[in-house]
């Protein structure tokens, strides 16, 4: 899994057009592997797609599995792992990869807005960049 990406550059290169952003839904869609085929099919080439999502590996995420039977909202939700995700996109037939994260702190200590950094595994939040390939 692709660890580059930099806030600043997150989405540098990007095509003057509509750029789908996908944040915190993909765990609500009931096929997220269809949702991506989908979206690479109607993206142009190295169209782009933001995902955003709680890892689902992270102490938040392990949090909300350990609670989602009780929360109306989750209840349903499928919670992903940044690995996961990215085999989903892979297999969608998306490329170039740049993945940031922030909520590295428990949310019950967080007093300010945390920065954003590039790369997985130590943050709850995450964004993931990802070009579509050739249709």
């Amino acid at each position: 899994m692709s660890q580059a990406g930099s806030p600043k550059h997150f989405l540098s290169g990007t095509p003057r057009s509509i750029t789908p952003i996908i944040v915190t839904t993909i765990c609500f869609v009931d096929d997220a592997a269809a949702m991506l085929r989908k979206a690479a099919r109607v993206l142009k080439r190295d169209g782009v797609l933001v995902i955003g999502l709680i890892d689902r590996e992270s102490p938040l995420g392990q949090e909300y599995l350990a609670h989602q039977s009780e929360n109306v909202f989750y209840r349903e939700a499928t919670f992903f792992s940044a690995a996961e995700v990215d085999a989903l996109l892979r297999k969608a037939g998306f490329t170039d990869f740049a993945w940031l994260q922030t909520l590295t702190t428990p949310l019950s200590q967080v007093r300010e807005i945390e920065p954003v950094r590039a790369g997985t595994g130590r943050g709850a939040f995450l964004a993931v960049r990802a070009r579509a390939g050739t249709p």
